[in-house]
């Protein structure tokens, strides 16, 4: 879930009208309501799937429209409509229809630059915000929720929130509060407040995330179906706030001034990570319930600006830099931001879209939204590494022999292992020099290798193991946001540091 952030230096801090809205004291009671909450999503079944199953035909069909009958300028129109629609929709029945629009935000760079365009700027807005719930509703769960952790006394620690939403996405939304630390200090903080009713609506939603990965499919020709079902049953996890509290903090711990054991042995081995790591900035967790999550309030910019080319909103540190150092230095922090957690604490952010990333003054980053997780214990797994060393070696017997330990490829199944090697030599070819430059047709260039039919036999019998289908997400979801950026990154750089089986496989780093 975007984390809200400021735009202009005057937005810093909270304007006349948030002062306003944001009320000091005790936070006032919210309405009581007869019957309990009532979900602020739409939550029917057969209304949200009917919605959903529409988008997809809608999109066919005015797509083969402007094709055929329109002229250029009113396919344009009918294609920005169209994307229009599609942020709408998704937006207002938030829940897993949204994650799914976010998903499509980072894979929007595999897509033909005709068909990508209409969306682009419609599917980014989806990971910077959605329609909000009224200010009464977020004030009942906030109350029920940190009355039940903290007892009457939970008004002397929250004592301010502004009733105006911040940044609202699929699960929930964030309202800008003034939070009392022991200490007695007043600080500045962002509380996260879950919809309610939004666990029908996911459950709702994951019948249909078939019908919405055929519209990804469509316009990348890659089969992302896998990830649909993968998404539908890791998504649930998301409505844990307090799960996300432990993560967050945990993930924290990657980006201290102090050399993580993975990074000492790296460097024992000769092996040097890219500068950067402690630019890095996760926000400080003050108080995690199931449904409300209060963190450290960050003043930045979101990676959509660098992404849209507004150099104008770019905060200090980074305005300065011409447009390819700036996107170069975004994807650096941005590696160690994927990859430092799973090496050095157990978990890897696999919600890898714009929205979840602030550009901070002074060229930092920050990284916001832990709800999807993927659990890494001991570190990147090694077969990974292993794998991805034995391509570049062009090792087809321990390619196979890999893909059989992990569970990839079923025992008694024969690959042609030179076909193993081929198929994956473009993706593993981003670590094989010092730097690679990723950009939107070497992405597209990936999936179309992918759609070979002379790959078929292979991509129909090598299936990831459940268990790793979260790190295949956020490596491919890398992989998207690095060509959006078209930056040049130290790829080989953070898989001998932040991977022993790949640094093993290669040697402790030599080719």
């Amino acid at each position: 879930m975007p984390h809200p952030r400021s735009i202009t230096a005057s937005q810093d801090r909270p304007s006349a009208g948030e002062e306003a809205g944001m009320t000091e004291g005790h936070m006032p009671p919210a309405r009581a309501v007869a019957g309990g909450e009532r979900p602020v999503l739409p939550s029917g079944g057969l209304r949200r799937a009917s919605r959903l199953a529409g988008l997809p035909l809608r999109h066919a069909a005015r797509t083969a429209a402007a094709a055929t009958r329109l002229s250029r300028v009113a396919a344009d129109q009918v294609a920005a409509r169209t994307a229009e629609q599609l942020f709408g929709t998704l937006g207002e029945l938030k829940g897993g229809a949204a994650k799914l629009g976010q998903a499509m935000s980072v894979f929007e760079a595999a897509m033909p630059e005709e068909v990508a365009a209409p969306y682009r700027a419609a599917l980014r807005r989806l990971t910077d915000a959605a329609p909000p719930m009224p200010a009464e509703a977020a004030r009942r769960v906030v109350e029920a929720e940190l009355g039940a952790a903290f007892g009457p006394g939970w008004r002397d620690r929250l004592v301010a929130f502004g009733d105006t939403p911040a940044a609202a996405a699929s699960i929930g939304q964030v309202h800008r509060g003034r939070w009392r630390c022991d200490g007695g200090q007043i600080i500045e903080v962002a509380v996260k407040v879950q919809y309610p009713g939004v666990g029908a609506a996911l459950r709702s939603d994951m019948r249909q995330a078939r019908l919405l990965a055929r519209v990804l499919g469509r316009l990348t020709r890659l089969n992302v179906t896998g990830l649909a079902d993968e998404l539908a049953l890791r998504i649930i996890e998301e409505l844990d706030y307090e799960r996300e509290g432990r993560v967050q903090a945990a993930v924290a711990a990657a980006f201290a001034d102090r050399v993580p054991e993975v990074i000492a042995a790296a460097r024992a081995a000769g092996v040097c990570e890219p500068p950067g790591r402690t630019r890095v900035t996760v926000p400080a967790v003050y108080a995690a319930t199931p449904r409300v999550l209060i963190t450290r309030w960050l003043d930045g910019v979101s990676l959509s600006a660098l992404l849209d080319g507004r150099v104008d909103l770019l905060p200090e540190g980074w305005r300065e830099l011409s447009p390819g150092d700036a996107a170069d230095l975004a994807a650096r922090l941005l590696g160690h931001a994927i990859y430092a957690p799973a090496a050095c604490t157990g978990w890897m952010h696999a919600d890898l879209h714009p929205g979840n990333f602030l550009l901070l003054p002074g060229g930092r980053l920050g990284m916001l939204d832990f709800g999807a997780a993927a659990a890494t214990p001991g570190g990147i797994p090694a077969p990974f590494g292993q794998l991805a060393a034995a391509v570049l070696a062009d090792d087809g017997p321990g390619a196979v022999r890999l893909a059989r330990e992990v569970g990839a490829l079923a025992p008694g199944l024969d690959l042609d292992e030179n076909l193993v090697v081929e198929l994956l030599h473009p993706m593993v070819d981003t670590a094989a020099d010092g730097t690679f430059t990723y950009s939107r047709p070497w992405l597209r260039g990936l999936m179309a290798h992918f759609a070979e039919p002379r790959f078929v036999p292979a991509l129909r019998n090598l299936t990831p193991p459940r268990e790793y289908a979260l790190v295949w997400r956020a490596t491919l979801s890398a992989a998207g946001l690095f060509a959006q950026l078209g930056a040049t990154v130290p790829t080989r750089g953070f898989h001998l540091a932040y991977s022993p089986g790949f640094r093993d496989g290669t040697s402790g780093g030599r080719r």
